[in-house]
């Protein structure tokens, strides 16, 4: 985890682009399943296995624009509205006093996880495979594979029955 002071302030015009297609993403009426490519164009990682790729984001998904680079999110997850992804916080453990730090954050969520309605997700997180995360949970712990977990802060509910 590194630190840094003031980031926003060092970011120059690839910052002022992705912060564009993160704002963008939002403001324009787009299918959920296209929404993902403006997030990409922001700045986020989409990791998909094979050539279909398939990303479901709802309406009003926030990134974080400080660092969209360190959110990570792999094939067939489904994001839906009002999620927001957090990857920088304060630093509470610096000593010096005198001005704001920040810690940069990495979340990384893995195939066929499903992030329910406005959920924060903060922290450096995984999210599992095939995880599900219930509406209004704030993510600060990793979800392991095939759990569904929901609350602020989220805990754990049960493990999903898997069909074969």
């Amino acid at each position: 985890m590194r630190i840094f002071k003031h980031p926003i302030l060092f970011g120059g015009l690839k910052h002022l682009r992705q912060v564009f297609w993160l704002s963008i993403m939002n403001i324009l009426p787009v299918p959920g399943t296209l929404r993902w490519i403006f997030a990409k164009w922001g700045g986020v990682n989409f990791i998909s296995d094979n050539e279909k790729k398939w990303f479901y984001i709802g309406s009003n998904v926030r990134f974080d624009r400080v660092y969209p680079g360190n959110i990570i999110i792999h094939n067939g997850v489904h994001i839906t509205h009002g999620v927001i992804f957090l990857t920088h916080c304060l630093d509470t453990q610096n000593s010096d006093l005198s001005d704001i730090f920040w810690k940069e954050n990495h979340i990384t969520i893995m195939p066929r996880a499903f992030i329910g309605t406005n959920t924060i997700v903060c922290a450096d997180v995984t999210i599992g495979e095939g995880a599900v995360v219930g509406a209004g949970s704030i993510v600060t712990k990793d979800i392991p594979p095939y759990e569904i977990w929901a609350g602020n802060p989220a805990q754990f509910i049960k493990k999903r029955s898997c069909k074969q």
